[in-house]
């Protein structure tokens, strides 16, 4: 599995300009990287019950978790999984497929990591 790299305040510009100019020194082989503008952002997307939700799906990714079988197993109304699983997919750290009525969800990631970059 992949890993995913935040970064908060970093710029994608610099990051790949280092890449092409020492490919062996600044790539990273099977990851990819997400740009924040600033902390609001990253707790948004990454609250405490978003968060727990990845955790369960990175470390049980061999199951078909659905959306309702997520909200038992962590103790939360579907509603509030579905609703986590919008803002996780739309930054791609979930994927979503739907099998008839029942909706599955994946996490994208193994790891994840998160840096700050300060003053860009």
């Amino acid at each position: 599995m992949n890993t995913l790299i935040v970064k908060i305040g970093g710029n994608p510009k610099d990051d790949i300009k280092a890449v092409f100019d020492n490919p062996k020194e600044n790539g990273q082989p099977n990851t990819n990287t997400l740009y924040l503008k600033d902390a609001k952002e990253l707790y948004e997307i990454l609250s405490p019950q978003r968060m727990e939700l990845l955790l369960y799906l990175a470390n049980n990714s061999k199951e078909q978790n659905t959306i309702n079988g997520l909200a038992k197993k962590l103790k939360r109304r579907q509603e509030a999984i579905s609703r986590d699983t919008i803002v996780l997919e739309r930054h791609q750290l979930v994927k979503k497929t739907k099998e008839k009525q029942k909706v599955f969800v994946k996490s994208m990631y193994g790891t994840l990591n998160l840096k700050l970059a300060f003053g860009q």
